[in-house]
């Protein structure tokens, strides 16, 4: 904000969350299959083979989509539309940025295979680690590029170059631990001689809800862009500074209960709704307390991360706060539906909560502007997602059926 000013500030915010619209920056699913297969071939004679197959696999996948990322970006760099995607965040420096991210989120998605292949061998923690370690660099960039005056197209660049090369070390360590060459297996996974398997009937699911919930999230900044302004864009973008790792602290606690819950239903087919219910307290407990926080401080913290020029209000912190209640207490249930048959049905829960997020976010931010699309944002999933689950989970019979 002290470098580039509010509305270069808008435009930075606006294009380093696209390929959050066009794609978060995870796994494409590929971390549902591989812990699958990790926890699912213990013991069994073929299980190394299916490992290696199942990784070379996430490695074809994500490798493709890297590629089209980058061929998507030049085509809206070429035919001069980002003006009309980015609507009055929009600046002479846009088309250079949304290459620069392109390139960048083009490397970051296959590397990302490392942090899945950690998480999938019950080493989150250092997935995690890896993962702050990038943020901090990226930070170390910005001030560098402050310092030097750089252009936005530099600022933008700095947080995928600091997940480059964290991802980078992460795919080096998991290849360690499995003691597999993945580095070479993501550079050569397009070689039609490479050996695959099958990994839709997981991947397909988790890839539809991580794209859902991209589409209802990573618009909410296009959505202010284009009704309220980039000034709007730039408070939402700074509460969003206080949330989202918040939020990325919730994903990160999830992680390690998928591979518990396939370990229990490899046992028993009986849902555990005692230990569901303990665990959604624990979860809910902790983001109450950290919703409070946001609410006490966010106002004053956001005003002096922005030099005064774009704080966030306490309404739109308290949205985040009841975003980030809702979405704990419905994680350790969600997770537990991570079987194929109940994946594709939580799948089409979050297909329905993106498409009425969208609706209601349009008129909220017009009506009350950047704590608009996160209200939408509560709402849709708590109606769509939220209490669906619950009901599924803890009604007994069709909870066994979709576990099945």
């Amino acid at each position: 904000m002290g470098a580039l000013g509010v509305s270069d500030y808008a435009l930075f915010s606006l294009v380093v969350t696209l390929p959050v619209l066009l794609l978060p920056i995870g796994d494409l699913g590929i971390g549902a299959a591989l812990i699958d297969a990790v926890e699912g071939s213990k013991g069994s004679p073929g299980g190394r083979e299916h490992i290696e197959r199942t990784i070379t696999s996430g490695a074809r996948a994500l490798t493709c989509t890297g590629v089209l990322i980058i061929i998507g970006a030049l085509v809206v760099v070429a035919t001069g539309a980002q003006s009309s995607l980015l609507g009055a965040a929009s600046a002479p420096g846009a088309g250079a940025s949304i290459a620069t991210v392109a390139a960048l989120m083009g490397c970051v998605v296959p590397l990302s295979l490392g942090y899945s292949a950690l998480d999938a061998l019950r080493r989150s923690h250092v997935s995690a680690l890896l993962q702050a370690a990038g943020n901090v660099l990226a930070l170390c960039l910005v001030l560098l590029f402050a310092a030097l005056g750089s252009p936005v197209y530099c600022f933008v660049s700095a947080g995928f170059l600091g997940h480059c090369v964290a991802a980078l070390i992460g795919l080096l360590m998991a290849g360690r631990a499995l003691e597999m060459p993945l580095l070479r297996t993501v550079v050569t996974s397009l070689h039609p001689r490479q050996r695959v398997t099958r990994i839709v009937h997981l991947a397909g699911p988790k890839t539809v809800i991580n794209v859902a919930t991209a589409v209802a999230y990573g618009s909410d900044r296009l959505v202010l862009s284009h009704t309220a302004g980039p000034i709007a864009v730039a408070v939402y973008s700074a509460g969003a500074q206080l949330y989202t790792p918040a939020w990325a602290l919730v994903n990160a606690g999830t992680v390690p209960l998928w591979n518990m819950f396939v370990r229990q239903r490899r046992d028993s087919d009986r849902v555990p709704k005692a230990e569901l219910g303990r665990i959604m307290l624990w979860f809910g407990t902790g983001a109450l307390l950290v919703g409070v926080g946001l609410v006490t401080l966010g106002p004053s913290v956001t005003r002096w991360m922005t030099h005064g020029g774009a704080g966030a209000g306490s309404a739109l912190m308290a949205a985040f706060a009841a975003l980030l209640l809702a979405h704990a207490v419905v994680s350790p249930v969600a997770m537990w539906l991570t079987q194929p048959a109940a994946l594709r049905l939580l799948a089409g829960r979050y297909v329905r909560m993106a498409v009425v997020s969208l609706a209601l976010s349009v008129p909220l931010a017009w009506l009350i502007g950047p704590a608009g699309p996160v209200v939408a944002s509560v709402a849709s999933h708590t109606v769509c997602v939220s209490i669906p689950c619950f009901r599924s989970v803890f009604r007994g019979v069709r909870a066994r059926q979709e576990t099945r």
